[in-house]
């Protein structure tokens, strides 16, 4: 056996050779099919459409650059203009839009007895009761049952609700 040396390419490999990301780049002879991404980096792609708004403090409420970050911090949401257009497109204005309506819905039982009304009463906190459970329950407290607020002992008859059970029976009555 000579002892000549002969460069690196004679020494024995025993193990196969694989394609490194510089290889894969640089090399001519690997440009068939697609290239191996590099085992130790893990693209991700995130797309913003809204880059003034901090996306991280919108969706957690917290962002991690504080009172430096360039965005802006809202939580709001808005619509987009596809959204606004749709619902100009759906819906017309009409004088109706421009009413304001009550959104309050009478009660139909009593709080305190869980049984129709026998002769209605409100607070001045507007709730309703039985005239009966009313006067019991301000024998024990004189606040109101529901939201606690003072009484004071004033209990008016509740004319509306008086009204409502009214029209509610008349319609009953039509139906059988």
């Amino acid at each position: 056996m000579e002892k000549v040396y002969r460069g690196i390419n004679n020494y024995a490999q025993y193990h196969k050779k694989r394609d490194t990301a510089a290889g894969n780049a640089s090399s001519g002879l690997v440009r068939k099919g697609p290239i191996r991404a590099p085992a130790n980096l893990r693209a991700t792609v995130r797309w913003d459409y809204q880059p003034d708004i901090c996306k991280d403090y919108k969706e957690t409420g917290f962002c991690g650059f504080g009172d430096s970050c360039k965005f802006l911090h809202d939580r709001s949401d808005y619509k987009h203009g596809w959204q606004l257009e749709r619902e100009e497109t759906e819906h017309k204005a009409g004088d109706s839009d421009y009413e304001i309506h009550s959104d309050e819905e009478l009660p139909f039982k009593c709080f305190i007895c869980r049984e129709s009304f026998k002769d209605p009463v409100v607070t001045r906190c507007k709730h309703y009761f039985c005239e009966k459970c009313a006067l019991s329950q301000y024998k024990k407290s004189t606040r109101c049952f529901i939201c606690n607020a003072q009484t004071s002992g004033v209990f008016n008859p509740a004319k509306e609700l008086e009204a409502k059970m009214k029209e509610r029976n008349s319609d009953d009555d039509d139906e059988h």
